[in-house]
């Protein structure tokens, strides 16, 4: 007809759909001067799948280079399931028939596989199966050089296809590298002459005399070796599986050789690779139990040995799958940490490797297992594991960040850290080690990781930045022990730290000649000195002059500058505390606190009162404060102190005429000690020149005939009132000459009237004695009364009385009155009584 391409005859009722098909059907390759075989081709279309044979069409009818198929339409739905396509293709005949009648083949499709791969194609064909499992790396598409055994290849590799693959599944001839590849996989013949064409291609090519020699599992089933199947077998009865797919034996090619070969495999991976496997398609824990403990028990064996690289593959082990698997991979697990982690001696193992594992965000029951592991070996400690967590460290101090957080955060974990601490490690690991100490507050660890690194001072500034409870010493401690003693006072100093003041001052107590370098005006001098006394050191020790330091130390307390409370407390209690040395004083009172100013005040009386005691012309400063002090308080702490040490007591009452009657009185009262008659005869004329009647009278009541307080009462006795002197114990010549005329009829007149009180019992006595009722004084008190005719008596106005028959009629009613009878004796020297 010459035409390109056109439908000759078809079988199909709708024409359109026919001549759609008799489009694709035309190879369109130009293939003028190239040699070729009618070709068998194959491909989709619509709900069929066409196979066909193409000829080069050479009719005389025909322009040269067209070609003719016969093609047979076969529904796609019924052949996908078609195991074999032989018996189709060898409908196709073997030349040009135009004539051919068209009508429907019905074909029954047996079993029987009739064709075999001939050996001069067999290692072709391996290669072809070879392609065909790595068909995604070729761009699904498959290049067969030369003709030769192509219909084989297209039927042989049709039974290998799966039914998806067969759907799209194209095969045919080419003259051309026009093929872009598909979707589907494609098999295309490439005349000889033509294959330079497809060489740099991206597509698979099988050349003419290409040969391979399989070597995976799933080419060999494919290629159809038997024994292949066999062992497929046996794992599947082994194990207890369902049959198995082409996609599963892909995955069991992986571990089948481990599988047969268990006894002489050593490689941990190969086993678990397989377990996998076996899990995948042996699940249910009852499944295959025997080789799954078999496969468990090598395991368990090879664990005991393997890096934590190797061991780690186990962590996603099929448990499940594996009866009582992870109780015994757990068991196996923790022997190898006991023997690989826990111990120092096996020191080839990764560390860090195995640590990584603890940071997973997600740990799943063997993660755990280590965790839990961990906890329970650093939640106690011993030296001999710290000794071990520090190899760990040697090999990364990171690893320190992952088990902080385990480790047990006691005193004693701190003190097995310091014991067992390297003596030579990284700049790193000692970063690490500071802040794990900081974090667990371990300061004494803290402390030996700064000594490591820095001299005394910089290690200690940096202590204090963490270390702020002034209670705590020991981190300190660690730093300054066997450092100079100097270095440490320096830094207190320096710093005015109050921990290293502390620390400062027992160095100076032990060793005073230290403060002989102090300035007395350095606020942490001064508080060092504070502590050094507080330790027991004397105030003085270590210091050439102390007097002069001390005065320095008042002049600059004057001059409005701060001084210690502590240390102006030291000196007042101290024998600096007495300020006479000091000629300021008078300056100094104001700048003290009150509590001090007290006691320097109470220690500079005494001492002034002391030597006033002794040195009567002892010069007393003119200084108010202390002048008031000793008027108000000074004297009589003096008094007490002194209360029975009169002779230095004496002085005092001489010096300080602000001190009254009644102070030496109620000294005299206390005092309880012995005195001699040079000092009773002293303290009798202070007494009589000062007038103090109540110390004479106190005089009087301590003097007998015996003691040498009659010495000071010859001196004082006239200031007693005249019933002391007639009552006192020491009533002789002594006191009674002392009486006066005026001093008898005073008292006679009070004792009348304290007898006679009333006008009646007055007059009764008057007229008694001989008196006359009209010469009393009318409408007067009976004391007015008394003096009126009394001093009349004493003056002898009246005739027929006198005091000496008023008193003799007074014995009659009052003869034993004690005091009455002292005047009546008394009289005979003072009035006539004939």
């Amino acid at each position: 007809m010459n035409k390109a391409w056109g439908l000759i005859k078809t079988t199909l009722p709708d024409v359109s759909i026919a001549k759609s098909i008799a489009f694709r059907t035309d190879l369109q390759d130009q293939t003028s001067g190239v040699n070729w075989e009618p070709a068998i081709r194959g491909f989709s279309e619509g709900d069929f799948f066409l196979i066909m044979k193409t000829f080069e069409d050479k009719a005389i009818d025909v322009r040269p280079g067209r070609k003719f198929s016969h093609v047979l339409l076969i529904p796609k739905k019924e052949i996908i399931g078609i195991y074999s396509i032989e018996q189709i293709i060898s409908l196709l005949p073997q030349k040009i028939n135009k004539n051919t009648l068209l009508e429907p083949i019905p074909i029954e499709i047996t079993s029987n596989n009739t064709v075999r791969i001939p050996d001069t194609i067999q290692g072709k064909f391996n290669k072809l199966i070879h392609g065909y499992i790595n068909i995604n790396s070729y761009k699904n598409t498959l290049i067969w050089i030369g003709q030769e055994g192509f219909d084989i290849a297209v039927i042989e590799l049709w039974k290998r296809l799966t039914l998806i693959e067969r759907q799209n599944f194209q095969f045919g001839i080419a003259f051309n590298n026009d093929h872009k590849g598909a979707d589907g996989i494609s098999l295309i013949a490439v005349p000889e002459s033509v294959q330079s064409k497809f060489v740099k291609s991206d597509f698979f090519i099988i050349g003419k005399n290409d040969n391979h020699e399989p070597t995976e599992l799933v080419e060999q089933l494919l290629i159809g070796d038997e024994s292949v199947q066999q062992r497929i077998s046996i794992f599947e009865k082994t194990i207890e599986s369902k049959p198995l797919s082409r996609e599963d034996i892909a995955l069991i090619a992986k571990g089948i050789d481990t599988f047969e070969q268990l006894d002489n495999i050593h490689d941990l991976k190969k086993l678990n690779t397989l377990s996998h496997i076996i899990a995948e398609y042996a699940s249910l824990d009852k499944q295959g139990v025997g080789f799954k403990q078999q496969l468990l028990n090598k395991i368990i064996l090879l664990a005991e040995s393997a890096t934590f690289s190797d061991l780690n593959i186990l962590r996603n082990f099929k448990t499940e799958s594996f009866k009582n698997s992870k109780k015994t991979l757990s068991t196996a697990l923790i022997s190898w940490m006991k023997k690989y982690i826990f111990s120092i001696e096996n020191k080839s193992v990764g560390y860090i490797s195995f640590f990584e594992q603890i940071k997973k965000s997600n740990p799943n029951w063997w993660d755990k297992v280590i965790i839990q592991e961990l906890e329970s070996y650093l939640g106690t400690t011993q030296a001999s594991k710290i000794a071990t967590v520090y190899a760990w460290l040697m090999e990364s101090s990171s690893i320190l960040s992952i088990i902080k957080a385990l480790i047990d955060k006691s005193e004693n974990a701190e003190s097995y850290f310091i014991e067992k601490l390297p003596k030579r490690i990284s700049k790193e690991l000692i970063k690490e080690l500071q802040d794990f100490s900081i974090s667990n507050n371990w300061l004494r660890l803290y402390a030996h990781l700064l000594d490591r690194q820095f001299e005394l001072s910089t290690a200690l500034t940096e202590l204090f930045k963490i270390d702020k409870d002034e209670n705590y010493f020991e981190a300190i401690g660690v730093i300054i022990a066997e450092k100079d003693d100097n270095s440490i006072i320096d830094y207190a100093v320096n710093t005015g730290e109050s921990r290293m003041i502390k620390i400062a001052g027992k160095i100076c107590r032990n060793t005073p000649k230290y403060l002989n370098k102090m300035n007395v005006l350095n606020a942490s001098w001064q508080l060092i000195w504070v502590e050094a006394i507080e330790n027991g050191s004397q105030l003085e020790a270590g210091l050439k002059e102390p007097e002069k330091e001390i005065h320095k130390l008042f002049d600059h307390l004057i001059d409005g500058n701060v001084i210690s409370e502590k240390l102006i407390d030291k000196i007042s209690r101290s024998e600096f505390g007495n300020l006479l040395t000091y000629p300021n004083q008078a300056n100094l009172w104001e700048k003290l606190p009150v509590s001090i100013k007290d006691i320097v005040l109470l220690k500079t009386s005494t001492a002034l009162l002391k030597q006033l005691s002794q040195n009567s012309t002892t010069e007393i400063p003119n200084d108010n404060i202390l002048s008031e002090y000793i008027s108000r308080k000074g004297i009589a702490d003096f008094l007490y102190f002194n209360r029975n040490n009169i002779k230095s007591v004496i002085p005092i009452f001489e010096k300080f005429p602000q001190l009254t009657d009644n102070n030496l009185r109620d000294y005299l009262n206390n005092f309880s000690g012995q005195i001699n008659a040079i000092d009773a005869t002293q303290l009798g004329k202070l007494i009589a020149r000062k007038r103090f009647s109540n110390s004479a009278s106190t005089i009087n009541s301590k003097a007998s005939k015996t003691n040498n307080w009659r010495f000071a009462l010859a001196e004082c006795c006239n200031l007693l009132d005249f019933w002391t002197k007639l009552f006192s114990p020491y009533s002789g010549s002594l006191l009674s000459s002392s009486i006066t005329q005026d001093e008898w009829w005073r008292n006679m007149e009070e004792l009348i009237i304290e007898l006679y009180s009333n006008g009646t019992s007055l007059t009764t006595i008057w007229k008694k004695a001989g008196g006359k009722e009209s010469q009393l004084l009318m409408n007067a008190s009976p004391a007015n009364v008394w003096n009126d005719v009394l001093y009349k008596l004493r003056r002898g106005q009246f005739k027929d009385i006198t005091v000496n028959n008023l008193l003799k009629e007074i014995k009659k009613q009052y003869g034993e009155n004690q005091k009455f009878k002292i005047i009546y004796d008394l009289r005979k020297n003072f009035i006539k009584h004939n």
